[in-house]
């Protein structure tokens, strides 16, 4: 089915877009991928280099030698959103592909992200999650016409946040099966100085829930957010985050939303524990929104 679709119409260009910092070892098999993809119609790809001091630059200026298809940029570290505009602003094709550098593409990844846009309306595609992630592919005259990715945000919800500005101008996102590994194993924080080092910076990361409910004050985001009463997030899905069991067949245990299990329930006193603990990061992560409250004019908690 999917080749006679590609046999009634040609293929468009694609930019495959690439931000990087430090991770010299995962991105070289992310760019072997990415270069080698079973595509009919034209594409390159384009590395940000945000600033790397681990080798990042000297491997990508010798990794572009003879790849005619392949850019690379070098920016001081400023972060993924201007990484990524950089990108956008050097892209020649009409679809732009965000792809993170720990991500290995399979060789039909990009041909099942391009089919997804189907239909003039649709103006995201996705192979990760609503709203946006990695493996994220917009219409670049859409990506141009919003002003690309938000460098308020930094960090975090800045990929929902170019989402909502294109669907809120009437176009739709899409969500697809196009296959890739994730190759990132996030490790845990070492001793309690790394450990309270960690849980300080997820925390400061929910500031921009407040953000991105201030820029899209819409059911969309309340929904998204599970926002309750116009200004309170649900404590209950809160819980479910600091506990596991926010996905379905999620495991009872405190544990972080990027993979990292700090306590198993393996006894009653675990349970409890485990209880406490889930209900403190409750109180904790809405005393950070009430911050990002104060800090960005919008009441959320």
């Amino acid at each position: 089915m999917l080749a006679k679709q590609l046999q009634k119409k040609a293929l468009p260009g694609v930019t495959i877009l690439v931000a990087t910092y430090n991770n010299e070892v995962a991105l070289r098999k992310t760019l072997d991928a990415l270069l080698s993809q079973k595509y009919a119609g034209k594409y390159e790809v384009i590395v940000v280099n945000d600033g790397s001091t681990d080798g990042t630059r000297e491997f990508l200026d010798a990794y572009k030698e003879g790849k005619s298809y392949f850019r690379v940029f070098h920016q001081p570290n400023s972060g993924v959103c201007k990484a990524r505009n950089l990108g956008i602003e050097s892209a020649q094709y009409g679809i732009v592909v965000n792809m993170d550098h720990d991500c290995i593409a399979e060789k039909d990844w990009l041909e099942k992200m391009v089919m997804g846009f189907d239909s003039p309306k649709v103006g995201v595609v996705s192979a990760y999650d609503y709203y946006g992630g990695t493996s994220t592919a917009y219409r670049k005259e859409l990506l141009e016409k919003v002003g690309g990715y938000d460098e308020e945000y930094h960090y975090y919800r800045e990929d929902t946040d170019l989402s909502f500005k294109i669907m809120e101008l009437g176009y739709k996102f899409r969500l697809v099966k196009a296959g890739y590994i994730h190759d990132h194993v996030e490790t845990k924080p070492k001793g309690i100085v790394g450990l309270v080092k960690y849980v300080l910076k997820r925390l400061e990361y929910h500031q921009n829930d407040v953000l991105l409910y201030k820029k899209h004050p819409t059911s969309l985001c309340k929904e998204f957010l599970h926002i309750k009463f116009g200004f309170l997030v649900d404590p209950v899905h809160d819980f479910s985050v600091a506990t596991g069991t926010w996905q379905p067949g999620g495991k009872f245990g405190l544990s972080s939303p990027r993979g990292i299990t700090f306590l198993e329930n393996k006894t009653p006193l675990h349970t409890l524990a485990i209880i406490i603990l889930g209900i403190g990061y409750v109180v904790a992560v809405k005393a950070s929104r009430l911050i990002g409250s104060i800090r960005f004019g919008k009441l959320l908690v």
